[in-house]
């Protein structure tokens, strides 16, 4: 056959394979597994807390310091303190991993009390935009308690996270008639050392240690 030889085959040969194999890694890296994006935000809670640098009234710097942190896998709740400034911030997670976060100020400051006595500094009722039935209660706790007891009108317990001198605690609330009723601070050996009790519902800052 005229116009065709061993050389022209030799030639098409590898250029065959090579097209095949640039297929092959073409195909394979469509097939593989797409990278999530990463997150459009931060993913520290602390970070996503925004907290302020100064107080607009005064012009006096803030030292924020975390005083206690609750977590859960959507939600990382953080009590900070300066002073006798108080702040709370809800950093709620995205799917992306990424927080966005609702701050809102304590009622503008609490009594320090640093291992003295048992408080109570907030919450009485859910946040209306908390995605949870149920309140954070926290406060500040007297030195040497180990464990807090937080009862609500169902006669739930709750147990609270300890930490730097506070304590916090998700307490779940049935329904409107469902307060923090009894928080109870103790030590190692269950002992209490310090109890605060409303039959009617505790109030934050209204409920003196006993």
């Amino acid at each position: 056959m005229e116009g065709f030889s061993l050389r022209s085959r030799s030639t098409i040969r590898p250029v065959l394979v090579l097209c095949v194999l640039v297929v092959i890694l073409v195909v394979g890296l469509a097939m593989q597994p797409s990278q999530p994006a990463p997150a459009q935000g931060p993913v520290s809670a602390v970070e996503a807390c925004h907290l302020p640098g100064s107080d607009l009234k005064s012009g006096g710097a803030y030292q924020w310091q975390m005083a206690v942190r609750l977590d859960s896998p959507q939600e990382t709740a953080i009590v900070f303190v300066s002073g006798s400034s108080m702040l709370e911030c809800w950093a709620y997670r995205a799917s992306d991993g990424a927080f966005d976060s609702t701050v809102t100020a304590g009622g503008g400051g609490f009594r320090p009390g640093p291992g003295t006595v048992l408080t109570f500094d907030g919450d009485a009722s859910a946040t209306p935009a908390d995605p949870y039935p149920a309140a954070m209660v926290f406060g500040q706790v007297p030195t040497g308690t180990a464990a807090v007891d937080i009862v609500t009108t169902d006669g739930e317990h709750h147990s609270a996270a300890i930490g730097n001198g506070w304590y916090a605690a998700w307490a779940t609330l049935t329904g409107p008639g469902d307060n923090v009723v009894e928080i109870s601070a103790r030590d190692s050996s269950g002992v209490t050392i310090s109890r605060l009790a409303d039959p009617a519902g505790l109030e934050p800052g209204e409920s003196p240690a006993s």
